[in-house]
Formats: C-alpha cells, structure tokens, sequence
C-alpha cells in the first residue's frame, strides 16, 4: 500500500512539473501601435494587421483616462488596470546605463526613491509624482498594479522599444511594464532602439532589427514581452509642425513600418499557444476632432476567434483599456479579481474589420449629435416652462399662447420616445431628422388632442408609449439605447449595458403617471395588483441581468413605495419613513446576494463595486462616494441639465402660489394621479443624491409629473 501512496504521488508530481512547464512555455505579447485611428488602419498598406484581424478575435476599445485622451496617460491607465493619469512624468524610463541632463539614472532613483534594486534594467525617474498624481484624481489608481500582480503570481516582464523625437525622449511604453518601484527587471527602451533619419519627419524611426534581436533573447525567458512600435506615435507628435499632404505620406509609410514589424513579432509565436494581443492606446489627433475616439484591438491566441467581449461592457465588439491588465493577467495564470476591467473572451462571428468601420460611425454619429438633440430638447422645455408660467401669472396674455403650450407639453412628452429609436434614422441628415422629430410629434399631439374625450387621455396614451417601449428595450437587451442620443455612449464609458440615468428618470416617471392614471378610469386596478406593476418596474431598472443601475433601484424603491403608502392613505411620517427604510434594505440586499454570490461571471457596475470595496476597504469606499460627489458637483455647475431642474423648481414654486385652488382641485378630482405627483417630486430629491450624474435622472424623472401637471393647470384657466 506505501508503494502505491509513493508511485501516485510521483505522479503528481510529475504532473505539478509538466504543467508548470507548459505555462512557462505560453508566451503573451502586447503590441503596441499608437495613434492611429480605424479610417487610417483601412486606407494603409497592412497585409500583416489584416491576417491577424481574420485570423483573431478584434474589438473596439474604449480609451477613456483619469486625465486626458494623452499616450502619457492612456499607457499608465493599460498598466494600472484603472483609469489613470501621469502627465510627462511618463515619458521619463530610461535604461539603467543611461543619463539624465548629465546624472546616472541609478544616482537619481536612489536620490529620489529609494535603493535601487539590482535587478531593475528599465527605471522610471518621476514616481512619486506619478503615484502623487493619482493619488489627488477621483480613481486612486495604483501604479504598476499589473506588473506586481504578475510578479506576484510568479510571471516575467520584459518591455522593448520607444517612441523618442529629435532631443526629446518619450518612453511611455514603461508605464504597462513598471512596478510599485517603478522598476522593469528585464527589456530596453534606450536610444539604440531607435535610428536616425535624415528622411523622417521625426528624426527617428524604429531600429527593427535591433528590436527583433531582443526580442529573440528575451521571447523564451519571459512570460509577457511588452512592445512599442513607436513609429505612429512619432509622426503624431510632430504632425503640428508637418503640411497636411506631407504627413498623410508619411503617416501611412508609418503604419506599414509597424505593419511589417508585426509580421516579424508574430512569426516568431506559436498560436496554438502564444497570445498577441495588439492594442492602439490613444487614436489619432485628427481622428477625436472627428469624434473618433474608440481604438482597435486584436487578440490571436489557441480559440480565439471573432469579436472580443468582456463584462465590463457586456457588448459583442466593444471592450476598454481597462480590460487589458486583467486579460494579460488572466492568460498568464492568475486571477481577474485584482483589477477594474475584466477578462476578454472572444465571441464567434463572422464579422469584420468592415463592421467594426461600421459601428464606430454610427457611435460616431449619436455622439455627435448627442449634445445638440439634447440642448435643443431641454430648451424647448424651458420656454415651454415659461410659457406656461407666464400664463398662470398673467391672465391677459393672447388665447393662442395656452393652446401652443398646451401643444408643447403633449409633444415634449413624445419625443423621449422618439430619442429611444434614433438608431433608425441616425443614417439621415441632422436637419431632417430634427424636423422630422418635431413634426412627428406635433402630428402624434394634433391627432391626440382632437379625438381625445377626456383630458387624461393625452397623457396616459404618451406616458404609455415612452413606459412600454422602454420595458420591451431593457427586456430585449437594451438594443435601442445601445445607440440612442438619450442613452449612454461607449465614447463616453461611464455605461455600456442596462438603462442610463437619462431613460431611468423617464421609465420611472412615464410608468407611474400612466399606471395612475388607468387607476382613475378603472376600480379594476387594485392596490395590490399596482404592487406586482411596480415590483416589475423596480425590477426592470435594478435586476442584476438586466444591468443594475443601482442609483435607479433605489429611486424606483423609494418612488413606488411612497406611491403605494400615498393610495393606501398614509401620510408621510417617522412611521412610513421607517417602513420604506425596511423595503428599501431588503431589495438592496436581494439585489447585492444576486449579484455577489449567484451572479459571480458576470457581475454588473454595483457587482464590481463591491468587489473593489472587499480589495480596498474603507479607502475604496471614499473613492467611490468622492467620484460621485465630484461629478455631481461637476454637472450642477455646468450641464445644461440644471438650468431644466431649476425652471421646474421655479414652475412648482408658482403653482404653490396660483392659480388659487387649482392644485387642490385637480388632487381631489386625481387622488391616484396626485400619489404619483407627490411620489415622483420626493424621487427626484432622492436621485440627486443616490446617482453619480443625478441632476440629469431628476430632470428626466420630472419632466412627466411636471408637464402632466401643467397640463391639467392650463385646462383649468381661462385667459381674458
């Protein structure tokens, strides 16, 4: 029996052994080609890119920073694993045996941080003001987090390459590689990883062999190689000084140089094995003029093959920088937890480059036309706001200005359903479609308006619309938001999945007013059936698979709650507080197990919160409510969306005022109508607090209590 425990156990542990080896042979390249954009990849030369983009699995990738869309930052954000920020404190790596303006490096490391350790080959010069840098930003990203995890997990980093011009050194590429110490133990990003040329624009190109030379030494003893093509970044840094014809040449000369880099790299690896993973940081300066601001990824590697995916976006063909770290670590053996972003997985599919082209342009196209569909909303609002206080408080005003507003609060109301499906019409002229939006629901009011019997009907038929075509989207995957001018852009990132603040406010807002309201037509529907309508609202906004806005659950709890207590006769006090504190807990805690212990692979933006709250504690906490506080105070003093919350403020102070009795009339005559008034003007105070961007959910949450309301007034008064 002892010989066979001793035979099994040499087996295991041969089996220990061979594994070992076998994950010490899986190689992880990162190739980095920096500022270029998708039209510029498309209209160059790149037989190399074009093998591997048929050959992997590609995406778009959202390139979003602490500070700006820089290299500078952009580089230290792909090796925090968080958005980050390093100013030109990034460009200072520099190999061991180099100078700096007549200094060692070792002498200024040992002045400035610490003992140098022996090992270090590349260093970095400025890291206190890096780490102190992001230590003042809203993320409190840790520098080198995905070169200590991968030590940590036993795993080697090499770095090679640089982007230098003329005089100016511009090593960024170490910002993936370096640790907490800001040391690489193994690569070169010194001056003979470049050649001078009389012939560039630069001064400096690439020195291919050289690069190759080292990375034939250092492919078989390390497990994740990091390379710069510096090319494209060198003609980004001088393009200011280029003519436009000029730098077009030489631009796409510089991709093909990259190209043909890439084709060398990548026959030096084994995919049935090794992982490639090819990253574009930042994209180019004429490209985020055009709003092109997503970059292309590629990853080639054993089974990997279509369009990446991760769960931070949870979108077929669309990941962040953020992933990067976690990816890299992943494929090397280690765990994701140690990260914001999430692992890539790659989705079969058929698509192409040509489809990517195809969904930057029209992400391209709703963020563009985002702001101006939006500002020219909010101010008919507001002169619609004016309006109609100007006829509650002035009663010899012409008739023809109630029946406009009385036009314009109807038609307002259709047009964040009009918003919902931009993307059938996002193909058009902006001209057209702004007219056609106006018309449309001008027609929609006009038709309304005329068959109408009752004047709850408008209301109800709108409210309805905007409820159910929201339900049936965020049920359906959201594939109408994914792309509405209402909805979140991945341009943007602060979401990619589930339903936005801007939506949350209407689904909320149009839900309760047109749940109400079929209440005053009919007895039919009971309290506790109004229960199970609103249980499936607050579902529909806070279910973990659907996408979790978390702000919205609690909004959605509080407003559906007191709306309940208002029908059933409560008046709000200690009592009720309590009671909608008690439900309120108990939905948060249902939502936060579901998302924590059932929902483990595929976590939502509260999920992730969380398990960054377990990593850093007390101190993660107040990162997360300072970022949230910040862009509060951020959007309260400069979104166009505060001027909007602001009149119905000013609008609500006027009814309390007159028309005299008016209000008390049409509660008395709507008691079920009024419980949702009240509930949804309580809501909004709650999102301002709850939501990172809460000014906009309550301006969006009462735009249908508001407008409903003013409606009813202005039947109400009669002009002389």
């Amino acid at each position: 029996m002892k010989k066979v425990i001793c035979l099994l156990s040499f087996l295991i542990f041969l089996c220990f052994i061979s594994s070992n080896v076998v994950a010490k042979d899986r190689h992880f390249v990162l190739f980095v080609m920096d500022g270029v954009d998708l039209s510029e990849i498309k209209n160059s030369s790149t037989p190399n890119l074009d093998k591997l983009i048929k050959k992997g699995a590609i995406a778009l990738t959202n390139t979003r920073t602490s500070g700006a869309l820089e290299p500078k930052d952009a580089y230290l954000t792909i090796g925090a694993g968080d958005r980050a920020r390093a100013g030109v404190s990034a460009y200072l790596n520099f190999n061991l045996n180099e100078k700096y303006k007549g200094i060692s490096i070792s002498d200024l490391y040992n002045r400035r941080i610490k003992k140098l350790d022996n090992r270090a080959m590349v260093i970095n010069i400025e890291l206190s003001r890096i780490i102190s840098t992001n230590q003042s930003s809203n993320y409190d990203a840790k520098v080198g987090a995905l070169a200590d995890a991968l030590y940590q997990s036993n795993s080697s980093i090499a770095v090679l390459g640089n982007a230098d011009i003329w005089q100016q050194s511009r090593r960024h590429i170490g910002m993936i590689a370096i640790n907490k110490y800001g040391l690489i133990f193994e690569g070169d990003v010194g001056y003979k990883m470049a050649l001078r040329s009389d012939q560039h624009p630069s001064g400096y190109i690439t020195n291919q062999d050289y690069l190759l030379k080292k990375f034939n030494k250092l492919l078989p003893k390390n497990d994740l190689i990091i390379i710069e093509s510096g090319d494209t970044s060198r003609m980004e840094a001088v393009k200011s000084s280029l003519l436009a014809d000029k730098f077009k040449v030489e631009k796409e000369n510089s991709i093909t140089r990259v190209d043909k880099l890439l084709g060398k790299i990548a026959a030096k690896l084994d995919f049935t094995e090794d992982y490639l993973f090819f990253v574009v940081p930042t994209t180019s300066k004429s490209g985020r003029l055009r709003g092109q601001k997503l970059t292309l990824s590629i990853l080639v590697g054993p089974k990997i093959a279509g369009l990446l995916k991760s769960n931070t976006t949870k979108r077929q063909g669309i990941i962040t920088n953020l992933d990067i770290a976690p990816t890299i670590y992943n494929y090397l053996g280690g765990r994701e937890k140690e990260f914001t972003g999430s692992v890539v997985e790659a989705i079969p599919s058929s698509k192409s480059l040509d489809y990517l082209i195809s969904l930057d342009k029209q992400i391209q196209k709703t963020f563009s036309w985002r702001p101006i569909l939006i500002k020219g909303f909010i101010l008919l609002q507001i002169i619609t706001l004016f309006l109609v206080g100007s006829i509650i408080l002035y009663k010899d005003l012409p008739r023809i200005l109630k029946v406009i507003s009385n036009y314009l609060l109807i038609s307002l109301l259709w047009i964040p359903a009009l918003f919902l499906v931009s993307r059938i019409y996002i193909g058009f002229n902006l001209i057209l479609v702004i007219i056609g939006i106006l018309v449309t629901s001008f027609l929609l009011t006009y038709y309304l308006l005329k068959v109408s019997n009752n004047e709850l009907i408008p209301i109800l038929v709108v409210s309805l619309v905007n409820f159910i075509l929201l339900i049936i989207d965020v049920w359906t995957k959201t594939k109408l938001m994914k792309l509405s001018v209402l909805g979140y852009s991945p341009v943007i990132g602060a979401r990619y999945y589930g339903i936005g603040n801007e939506f949350m406010g209407i689904i909320i807002g149009a839900g309760l007013i047109s749940l109400t309201i079929i209440k005053e037509f009919t007895d039919r529907i009971s309290n506790k059936l109004l229960v199970v309508l609103f249980i499936f609202l607050i579902l529909t906004v806070g279910y973990p698979q659907l996408g979790a806005n978390f702000g919205g659950l609690i909004t959605a709890t509080v407003v559906c709650s007191v709306v309940y207590f208002y029908l059933q006769g409560y008046n709000l006090n200690m009592r009720l507080i309590l009671k909608l504190i008690s439900i309120l807990i108990l939905i948060i805690i249902s939502v936060v197990l579901i998302d924590t212990v059932v929902n483990t692979n595929n976590q939502t933006h509260l999920g992730r919160s969380l398990s960054a709250i377990k990593r850093g504690g007390f101190s993660a906490i107040l990162t997360i409510i300072y970022r949230k506080f910040s862009m509060n105070l951020k959007l309260l003093r400069w979104t166009i969306w505060t001027r909007v919350v602001l009149s119905f403020v000013i609008i609500l102070i006027i009814l309390f005022k007159r028309p005299r009795g008016v209000i008390k009339a049409i509660v008395e005559t709507y008691p079920n109508l009024s419980a949702a008034l009240r509930g949804l003007v309580l809501g909004s105070i709650v999102t301002m607090i709850v939501n990172d961007s809460g000014i906009v959910a309550a301006a969006t949450l009462l735009l249908f209590p508001i407008f409903s309301l003013l409606y009813l007034v202005l039947k109400r008064i009669r002009l002389n």
